[in-house]
């Protein structure tokens, strides 16, 4: 074969997310600026973001368990109906089928993901399948609120969602970073994890995320956030090398996860829409384009010891992306529009960059001749 874009699910889901948040940014720094926050918050939250996790677990679940995923015609209806839901998402008029076809892609996913799992029982993975449910149930909360004209609703279905891919991301990093940092800086074992903390994690997490979709200002949320910024400070801490500033693979994961902890700071001291973006633009936006630039390389083939030179300043132009819109509004405010669009700005680069350079790889078949 010619090309090897619906080999594995991560070269097709990775090349879309990345071309898709350029596209949707432009569109909303452009005519759509400040005039359609639903449509922009949804298309962030279950258009770009959840493409990278179906490109990432469809690849992963393979290697975990040992079993296919969809790959060929299957792999490329489940690409179209995402790019199908982004097409009628384009249009208030069609934003609800739009809304049920991400429902369907969803569903897909979940199944195709599932069956390996459940073929070798490989029960670990079940908070990674229940992400990707928190994920569906976000989505059926936003549908009920455009098929009611319920903006609020609607909102707080994307929220959800947004909640529910936070916390695979907490599931996620807790596995790859310790990892990644043990073979990238050459360590003989991983950095280790605070036992009192991973148990309490995602069980608050929980907890944070019933309070924050019912009143994300209440007192109780409000503790909560705080908590989960203490207890990721203190991850975070404990997976820190200092020789992973030589290695932009691995310090774009703990930057990101750094603006996690700030996410929740934020959060908990009541300056919600800051700590939202904190969490998405640097936390969420950080962390997917750090798992895409090294998930390519490992799986085309190609060394992650090498990688190309201009990621590390792609990485940072995320990083800038999210201080703009994060910090800078904080400290000046009376220029907040001007930091939005060049925080988007930012952004554009940042995976513009990424789809320039990595799409030769995602295309072609693999560098050492190997399937996949």
């Amino acid at each position: 074969m010619p090309y090897a874009l619906f080999n594995l699910g991560f070269r097709v889901f990775f090349l879309l997310a990345a071309l898709y948040s350029v596209l949707a940014m432009a569109l909303w720094i452009g005519p759509r600026f400040l005039s359609q926050t639903l449509w922009h918050a949804h298309e962030m939250v279950f258009g770009y973001a959840m493409a990278v996790v179906a490109g990432f677990l469809l690849t992963a679940v393979r290697n975990w368990t040992g079993q296919k995923t969809p790959h060929g015609l299957p792999l490329a209806l489940l690409a179209a109906c995402w790019l199908a839901a982004r097409l009628l998402m384009g249009f208030e008029s069609t934003q609800a089928m739009g809304a049920f076809l991400d429902l369907f892609f969803q569903a897909g996913l979940f199944i195709a993901i599932a069956r390996p799992i459940r073929a070798v029982r490989q029960w670990r993975q079940l908070p990674a399948l229940m992400s990707v449910l928190g994920v569906m149930a976000g989505q059926v909360v936003f549908l009920a609120g455009l098929l009611g004209s319920r903006q609020s609703l609607a909102l707080n279905g994307t929220l959800l969602g947004f909640y529910a891919l936070i916390g695979l991301m907490l599931i996620i990093t807790g596995r790859i970073v310790p990892f990644f940092t043990r073979s990238g800086l050459g360590l003989t074992e991983a950095p280790e994890p605070v036992a009192w903390v991973e148990r309490l994690l995602l069980p608050l997490f929980a907890v944070f995320v019933l309070f924050a979709v019912l009143d994300t200002n209440h007192v109780i949320t409000r503790g909560l956030a705080v908590a989960l910024a203490l207890l990721n400070g203190i991850r975070l801490r404990y997976w820190y090398q200092p020789g992973i500033i030589r290695k932009p693979l691995l310090w774009v994961l703990d930057l990101a996860y750094a603006w996690l902890v700030i996410g929740f700071g934020l959060l908990g001291t009541g300056q919600f829409q800051l700590g939202l973006h904190a969490l998405a633009a640097g936390g969420l936006g950080g962390l997917t384009l750090g798992m895409m630039s090294r998930v390519s390389l490992g799986h085309t083939g190609r060394s992650i010891h090498r990688p190309p030179m201009i990621v590390g300043w792609l990485f940072g132009l995320v990083f800038v992306a999210a201080a703009l819109r994060v910090l800078m509004p904080l400290l000046w405010p009376e220029y907040s529009l001007l930091w939005y669009r060049l925080a988007g700005a930012s952004w554009i680069l940042a995976f513009s960059g990424f789809a320039l350079v990595y799409a030769p790889m995602l295309i072609q078949p693999r560098a050492d001749g190997k399937p996949g």
